[in-house]
C-alpha cells in the first residue's frame, strides 16, 4: 500500500482507528497486558480487557491512558505501535496522524502524546479536541456558520462545546463519565450490600440496568462478587431503579454543567442552537434515558448521534480532509523537530 493518512481516537477505554475511505478499521479495548518483570506487552486490546482482575503472576494488566492523559509512557507506546502496525501492514511509508486528544488537557500532556504517536510509527501528528471531533463525527459541517452544542460523554472525561464555523466557542470538561460511573456502583455494592465488585461487573451492571431517568417498570439484575466480611463467593440482586439513585448526583453535576454553559454563550448562538438540537454521541451516550436528561435540565430536544461511540474517530477522518479549514484556527501537523522525543 502507498502511504495514507490515519485518524486515532486514543481514549482511556478503547482505541478507535480510521482510514479516509476506508472507514474504522480498528476498535479495541485501549488494555495492555504486559510482563511486569520485562515490561513487554503480551496483549493488546480486547484479550488484555477480558484479562483485567484474572492476570496470572507476573502479569498486570494496566489503560496506560486515563482521562485523556498518559500514565505509562513505554507501555502506551508500545500499543500505539502495535495498533498502527496492524494498519499499516507491510506499508513502508509512515502515515500523518490526527489524533483526538482531551479539550483539559496540558501543553505537557499535549506533547508527551504527540511524542508517542511519533515514536510509535507516524510520521506527523495534529491533536484535535474530542468535541470538536465529535462534532464532526456526528455529520457537522465544519463550513457550517450556525451552532450546534455537542456533548462527549466518553470513559474519562464528559466533553461539552458549543461548536461553529469549524471551531469551539464555549468549552466544557468534567472528569465525570464512564469510568466514574463504575466506581460508584462499586462503592454502592460495597456500602449497601457488603459485596465486592470488579470492574466488569461493575460495567455489566451500568449497561444492563442503569439509567439517567426513573423507570417506571424497573428491571433487575444478579451481581455476583465477593462477600467483604466473609471473603467467600456472594451475590446481590438489584435494581436499575437503585443504580440510577447511586448514579443522581453524577448526572445532576453534568446536567448542571450543560445548563451553565448557556450562560457564557452568545445570544445569536443560543438562538441557533434552540433551533436544532443538542447532540449526544460517546459510549456513556448509550445508558438508558440519559437523553431524557439533559433534554429536561435544558429544556431542548436531545438527538443521540447514530454509533455515538464512533464519533470521535470519524471526525477526526473529517479533520484530516478538512485541514485547509482548520488550519485557519491554529491547527497544524507537528513533526518530531517540535517536540522532544524520547
Amino acid at each position: 500500500m502507498f502511504g495514507f493518512d490515519l485518524g486515532i481516537d486514543l481514549g482511556s477505554s478503547s482505541i478507535v482507528i480510521s482510514v479516509p475511505g476506508k472507514g474504522v478499521v480498528v476498535n479495541e479495548p485501549s488494555y495492555v497486558a504486559y510482563d511486569t518483570e520485562t515490561e513487554k506487552i503480551l496483549y493488546a486490546g480486547r484479550r488484555a480487557y477480558y484479562l483485567e482482575g484474572r492476570e496470572p503472576k507476573g502479569v498486570a494488566v494496566i489503560q496506560p491512558i486515563v482521562n485523556g492523559a498518559i500514565t505509562n509512557y513505554y507501555i502506551a507506546l508500545q500499543m500505539v505501535r502495535f495498533f498502527i502496525s496492524k494498519v499499516l501492514s507491510k506499508s513502508i511509508f509512515k502515515p500523518r496522524v490526527v489524533a483526538s486528544v482531551s479539550a483539559i488537557s496540558t501543553d505537557v500532556e499535549r506533547r508527551t502524546l504527540v511524542s508517542v504517536i511519533i515514536s510509535a510509527g507516524a510520521r506527523s501528528v495534529c491533536l484535535v479536541e474530542e468535541p470538536l471531533c465529535a462534532a464532526f463525527g456526528a455529520g457537522v459541517d465544519p463550513l457550517f456558520p450556525s451552532g450546534v452544542f455537542v456533548i462527549d460523554i466518553g470513559a474519562g472525561t464528559t466533553d461539552m462545546a458549543v461548536v461553529s464555523q469549524g471551531s469551539m466557542s464555549q468549552i466544557e470538561t468534567l472528569r465525570i463519565a464512564g469510568d466514574r460511573f463504575d466506581e460508584e456502583i462499586m462503592k454502592y455494592m460495597r456500602e449497601k450490600y457488603g459485596l465486592l465488585i470488579g470492574r466488569r461487573m461493575a460495567e455489566d451492571i451500568k449497561k444492563s440496568i442503569g439509567g439517567a431517568v426513573e423507570r417506571e417498570e424497573d428491571v433487575v439484575m444478579q451481581a455476583k462478587g465477593r462477600n467483604a466480611s466473609t471473603g467467600l463467593p456472594d451475590s446481590a440482586e438489584i435494581t436499575g431503579n437503585e443504580i440510577y439513585t447511586c448514579l443522581k448526583p453524577l448526572f445532576d453535576e453534568l446536567a448542571n454543567a450543560a445548563a451553565a454553559l448557556f450562560e457564557r454563550t452568545t445570544p445569536q448562538l443560543v438562538a441557533d442552537i434552540t433551533s436544532g438540537s443538542v447532540i449526544l454521541t460517546g459510549g456513556s451516550s448509550a445508558i438508558y434515558g440519559i437523553d431524557k436528561m439533559f433534554s429536561k435540565a435544558m429544556g431542548l430536544d436531545v438527538t443521540i448521534a447514530p454509533r455515538a461511540e464512533l464519533c470521535v474517530s470519524r471526525g477526526t477522518m473529517v479533520a484530516l480532509n478538512k485541514m485547509h479549514i482548520l488550519d485557519q484556527y491554529g491547527y497544524r501537523f507537528k513533526t518530531k523537530q517540535d517536540v522532544r522525543i524520547r
